[in-house]
């Protein structure tokens, strides 16, 4: 089984990645995590720095400076030899790991180039999809606390990255589970019991109680401020998925 965690930055996926990478569902190793913690992700990213740098090339390559958090992202375009990368990755850690998968924001702009590796490998019957869902506000506070970012480029960039991850999840045919980080903080047990049953594994609710903090999170707190109107739109979309 291969797992593809989608979701914006400041989401939750270095949660939900960890919750899966301890109960068996293999995101990495400690050599290629990267980065190891920092404070704003104490318990680590469980981010796969081997797919992270083809993500940036793929990106970089097609003129998007992945530093500037810029919502003008441009159509990715993969050139064969990079291809051929993304292809001995997946085999590699396909044939280290029965179950596994990796999680990187970026994944969200080159998640089709991804399903196209695998789909040429045969192994599209294997992947799933999980997207980590959060409120606009949050990851635009988060991201304003992290990168200075104004609130403003914050929500544009969450657009952004969000329209990319749904257009890709429509367009496919793949099994995926829709998540929020709101609920996965609040009730993770119950939210963690639904998503083993989606992929089909067991897992341990003790390991899950004790990784998951409720109280990271805190950029739910904070002055309110007014959404443009598609902002609203779009959040409204995705949390009426999660709530199917």
């Amino acid at each position: 089984m291969i797992i593809m965690i989608l979701g914006m930055h400041r989401s939750g996926t270095s949660t939900i990645s960890g919750v899966l990478h301890m109960n068996q569902i293999i995101m990495g190793t400690y050599q290629n995590f990267w980065p190891r913690p920092l404070s704003q992700n104490p318990k680590g990213f469980y981010e796969n720095y081997d797919f992270r740098k083809i993500n940036d090339q793929l990106l970089n390559r097609s003129g998007y400076d992945v530093e500037s958090y810029s919502e003008n992202i441009p159509e990715i375009n993969v050139a064969d030899k990079l291809l051929n990368k993304m292809k001995v990755l997946i085999e590699k850690s396909n044939l280290s790991y029965a179950n596994w998968g990796w999680k990187d924001p970026r994944t969200c702009l080159t998640a089709m180039h991804w399903a196209n590796a695998i789909e040429e490998l045969e192994l599209g019957t294997e992947l799933k999809i999980i997207f980590m869902a959060r409120k606009a506000s949050s990851v635009s506070r988060s991201l304003k606390k992290r990168n200075n970012l104004s609130i403003e480029q914050g929500l544009q960039i969450w657009e952004s990255y969000t329209k990319r991850a749904l257009n890709f999840m429509e367009q496919t045919k793949y099994p995926r589970y829709y998540c929020s980080f709101e609920d996965l903080l609040k009730e993770p047990v119950k939210v963690c019991s639904s998503l083993f049953n989606f992929i089909g594994k067991d897992w341990d609710s003790q390991i899950v109680e004790k990784f998951i903090d409720p109280s990271i999170s805190t950029s739910e707190q904070g002055n309110q401020f007014s959404y443009p109107s598609k902002i609203i739109t779009l959040e409204k979309k995705i949390y009426s998925l999660i709530n199917e």
